[in-house]
């Protein structure tokens, strides 16, 4: 039960986050929509925007594990395929947390 609880609160405090992130990643794909190239890699070149970007990607990929695990055990009732389904999920996101952050570290040191 205590399981359950902690993945309850996180995904509230997650949610919490991702609230401000969300308006300030919309008014920057409006502002971005308009740069060249060069103009959006100067944008991530600045550590503020860099980070908050990073911030924003990672939150929202444990947001969405966490919602989809709770999918999948409220829905799913074979114990086999609760199993695989969850391992995938994380693989999944782990590898999409991982290719982000190497993509982001990449554009800024480059």
């Amino acid at each position: 039960m205590k399981n359950y609880v902690n993945k309850w609160i996180l995904q509230r405090v997650t949610a919490v986050i991702l609230i401000p992130l969300t308006f300030w990643f919309i008014y920057q794909c409006i502002v971005l929509s308009s740069y060249e190239y060069a103009e959006i890699r100067a944008f991530f070149f600045s550590k503020l925007n860099a980070s908050l970007y990073f911030i924003l990607i990672i939150v929202m990929l444990y947001h969405a594990k966490l919602g989809n695990e709770t999918i999948v055990e409220d829905y799913i009732t074979s114990h086999n395929i609760k199993k695989i389904t969850k391992l995938s999920i994380s693989l999944l996101i782990y590898i999409s947390m991982i290719s982000t952050t190497i993509s982001l570290f990449y554009l800024v040191s480059s």
